[in-house]
């Protein structure tokens, strides 16, 4: 696509307000696990700051607790390694990762060091499938930056950058770990990766999902994969080839909403979620797990300008991240139909909420 400097400048800027989506592995059961986060952490653009709160393991109310600098400027995305020792801030202007090292019993942030230097952009995180590597989507140099996390310091070790195509805003894995996905917003397409056992990226091709893709989901029994385009305002559904990673469109993409911003899975793969970024609400679909395809069954109001949501690793709470009104949208879940049910007030957040992380 042949974009001027200055229509790709005011895309880039538009497309910062959106969230991406990431796999989960696969569970089929229709009992949730056990309550397992305590701590929810919030990154705010504008602010840059990161907000923390206590997850209130029956009810899932939030309770604020502290507001810390993120360490670099307009922080995009924050992500947890699994142990819930170490959090990650990906700074969008300053290009950088800030390491953070999270008390276990208090939940409280303190960074280690100096921060990391990424890719042009650094627009989402995500730690690999096995908790050993951190991944970040660079939307300015069209990169990943790809990162060993040691597992004693939380420290990150880089080990290169891959390239992707114009814009990446999203990445994805599959469950079992041995491909990846890169949703890349003004080349319309997504970038697929081989992943080896030390974690590192091998590009294997392209192919095309829609206009303006925001986010990827991939379904937790690795058969498909969900792409969100905001441009067109719809959804493409892909059928996975588990040995090769290539992806085929299994219909004609569906409706999804007014300008939406991000496309989560619950860990069962039952129901998908989409934040509305026009209409300040969330649609719920029902998942079959047989076709895969996509059926509405309700939605929710939210805030303003809603742009990330993420369920609890229980799966009984979600929570949305309202970009325009500064604050959380609370819920509980229910776990027959998916149907979301508010908690309370929702909780203040700083300037541009944009992206949300728990530990386990």
């Amino acid at each position: 696509m042949s974009l001027s400097r200055a229509v790709r400048s005011v895309l880039i800027f538009t497309m910062t307000m959106l969230i991406a989506g990431c796999g989960t592995g696969y569970t089929p059961s229709n009992n949730p696990p056990p309550m397992a986060a305590r701590f929810m952490f919030v990154a705010n653009l504008f602010s840059n700051t990161i907000s923390s709160y206590t997850v209130d393991p029956q009810t899932g109310q939030l309770a604020a607790k502290d507001t810390i600098p993120a360490g670099g400027t307009h922080p995009r995305a924050i992500a947890a390694e699994p142990s819930g020792h170490y959090a990650y801030v990906g700074n969008l202007v300053t290009s950088d990762i800030s390491v953070f090292t999270v008390d276990t019993n208090t939940g409280s942030l303190a960074m280690a060091g100096s921060t990391v230097a990424t890719g042009g952009g650094p627009r989402s995180l995500l730690v690999g499938p096995t908790g050993d590597f951190l991944y970040s989507v660079n939307q300015d140099s069209n990169t990943v930056s790809m990162f060993a996390i040691n597992s004693n310091t939380g420290a990150l070790i880089s080990m290169g950058d891959v390239p992707t195509d114009d814009v990446p805003v999203a990445i994805s894995f599959h469950p079992e770990g041995q491909f990846a996905y890169v949703a890349n917003a003004l080349s319309n397409d997504l970038t697929i990766y081989g992943v080896d056992g030390a974690g590192g990226l091998r590009l294997l091709g392209a192919t095309p999902v829609g206009e303006n893709p925001a986010s990827i989901s991939m379904h937790p029994s690795g058969r498909f994969a969900y792409v969100l385009n905001l441009g067109a305002s719809d959804l493409a559904i892909f059928s996975v080839n588990a040995a090769t990673g290539s992806s085929t469109l299994l219909a004609p993409r569906i409706p999804a909403g007014a300008g939406p911003t991000s496309l989560t899975l619950d860990s069962q793969g039952r129901f998908a979620y989409v934040t509305d970024n026009l209409s300040g609400s969330v649609s719920v679909l029902a998942v079959d797990a047989v076709t895969g395809s996509l059926t509405a069954t309700s939605s929710a109001p939210v805030g303003a300008n809603p742009v990330a949501l993420s369920l609890d690793p229980s799966g009984r709470f979600a929570y949305v991240a309202n970009f325009g009104s500064d604050d959380i949208t609370q819920f509980t879940v229910d776990p027959r139909t998916g149907a979301l049910a508010p908690i309370g007030s929702p909780a203040n957040a700083g300037t541009g909420p944009v992206s949300l992380a728990f530990t386990k």
